[in-house]
């Protein structure tokens, strides 16, 4: 990306994806583009691939008015071993030049070790407070960190190969977290940014992990290192603080190499977005639907990813525990849970559905459902109308980053003004804490008396706390997120780069 007369890389997981040339129909958001190789029979379709880091995709393409050049590094989502060289450069010239796109070329065994066991079996679960014990998590092991290492090698040499002087590269989220201190190896003035989309664990938790030095002394190659909120920027202080015997500073870390600020950067949505996608004719003729269908019924929604930290479960336990307090609410509420599917954990798929089917056995009826269970996700026009039907969304991750889909529900509420329950463990509770609905998710009775307060909750307190949660959407936007990064990144004094 560049911004006015200087260049900045953002690197990052990609969104696009190479498939051999066959009819798939178009992208998801861009006609399918095709491509051949040249001297050869050989061709491919260019298409979006819908994984991977949306939430900045969406918050660097909401702030293009900041730059005048960006250019996406990442991984494909597809094998790339059989490849030849000749097919590698003509994928990697037609991504440059008609998608601001870079690929770095992995293998399946470099791949694996690293997004697969690494960063999903290792990283993950322990920055989420989870001790990766499982017998089938595989992170721990020597050849993990090998892969996760030569991974990150070829994301160095490939910036290195179109960085030009002046550029800013920002390197984003927990997979990434060596990278830049190999860059700096290659690069020794470039500005480099480092931000985690992920929760940042307390020291405690951390000092558990065998590669901790590692990861460390690989963000702390980053002249701007951010984080989500103030709690996850004061564990990541005291943590290298305490691990790598750094001295603190007023705003970052003094290294050997010189300062690291350290900052907390709140991501959000593009309001101006999501309104223009709410505005589509589709849109309410879809929540006109709903608006039919659960006539005189209360509807509760959850939109999560099936997966252990996200508390999808706990979710359904509480909704279990209103229904058994609250009898009379039986026949009039319908809880929609969207479940994102994942690659791991299935087996809490069965614990989830568990619960399901022992709401819906005791309280349901022929006519009555008392929870609809999506395990996939749903359109975006039709999500956008459950969220603006809704009559409360609950949301209750045992640990969580920003968690934007409270940022779309409430830009979907200006009609209604319904409640948001939000846990406490999340990071977006600390700016939304006076209008949502706090609850400890682990915390059965508490998230069915929230469910009770917010169906009930009067019209007056309703549109007092969806104009304080509305205006911290308002403030903590993409485009702000994006600016003040970029900004802090690009006010890096030169000389302090080369100490």
């Amino acid at each position: 990306m560049q911004e006015q007369e200087y260049d900045s890389l953002a690197s990052a997981t990609s969104k696009l994806q190479i498939d051999p040339h066959e009819d798939k129909g178009p992208g998801l958001a861009f006609s399918s583009a095709e491509g051949s190789v040249p001297g050869t029979g050989d061709s491919f379709v260019v298409e979006h691939l819908n994984v991977g880091n949306i939430g900045l995709f969406n918050a660097v393409n909401a702030s293009l008015e900041l730059f005048a050049e960006r250019v996406w590094v990442g991984e494909l989502g597809i094998s790339t071993d059989g490849w030849s060289e000749s097919r590698k450069s003509a994928v990697s010239d037609k991504l440059l030049d008609e998608f601001e796109t870079l690929p770095v070329f992995v293998s399946d065994k470099e791949f694996e070790g690293h997004y697969g066991r690494f960063s999903k079996q290792l990283i993950w679960p322990v920055f989420h407070y989870v001790m990766p014990e499982m017998p089938q998590w595989h992170g721990w092991e020597k050849s993990a960190y090998e892969a996760a290492l030569s991974t990150c090698e070829k994301f160095a040499d490939r910036i290195v190969e179109i960085y030009r002087e002046g550029d800013i590269i920002w390197v984003n989220d927990y997979h990434l977290m060596l990278l830049p201190r190999l860059i700096r190896q290659r690069l020794p003035t470039a500005k480099i940014g480092f931000f985690l989309h992920i929760p940042f664990p307390s020291s405690e938790i951390f000092r558990c992990l065998h590669v901790r030095k590692e990861l460390l002394e690989g963000v702390l190659g980053a002249d701007v290192v951010g984080l989500q909120t103030f709690a996850y920027k004061r564990h990541f202080v005291h943590t290298a603080k305490r691990v790598l015997g750094v001295e603190g500073s007023p705003s970052g870390l003094i290294t050997e190499r010189g300062h690291v600020a350290v900052g907390q950067y709140a991501m959000g949505l593009d309001p101006a977005g999501v309104e223009e996608k709410w505005s589509n004719a589709s849109v309410g003729e879809l929540i006109e639907f709903l608006n039919e269908k659960y006539m005189g019924k209360y509807l509760l929604v959850g939109r999560d990813k099936l997966d252990h930290v996200k508390g999808v479960r706990q979710k359904l336990l509480g909704y279990e525990c209103f229904l058994n307090e609250n009898p009379e609410f039986s026949s009039k509420t319908v809880f929609i849970q969207i479940a994102l599917t994942t690659a791991e954990h299935n087996e809490l798929q069965v614990q989830a559905m568990d619960v399901v089917n022992r709401i819906n056995s005791r309280f349901g009826t022929i006519e009555h459902q008392p929870v609809v269970f999506f395990h996939k996700d749903i359109p975006y026009s039709q999500y956008l109308a459950l969220l603006s039907r809704a009559d409360a969304m609950v949301i209750t991750s045992l640990r969580d980053g920003m968690n934007l889909t409270s940022h779309e529900y409430v830009l979907c509420q200006r009609e209604k003004n319904s409640p948001l329950i939000l846990s406490e463990f999340v990071g977006t509770y600390g700016a939304f804490s006076g209008g949502a609905l706090g609850v400890n998710p682990m915390d059965t009775k508490a998230i069915a008396q929230a469910i009770k307060d917010a169906l009930l909750m009067g019209a007056e307190e309703k549109l007092g706390r969806w104009n304080l949660l509305h205006q911290q959407v308002l403030t903590n936007s993409a485009t702000s997120f994006v600016s003040s990064f970029i900004a802090d990144v690009k006010s890096v004094k030169p000389e302090l780069t080369n100490q």
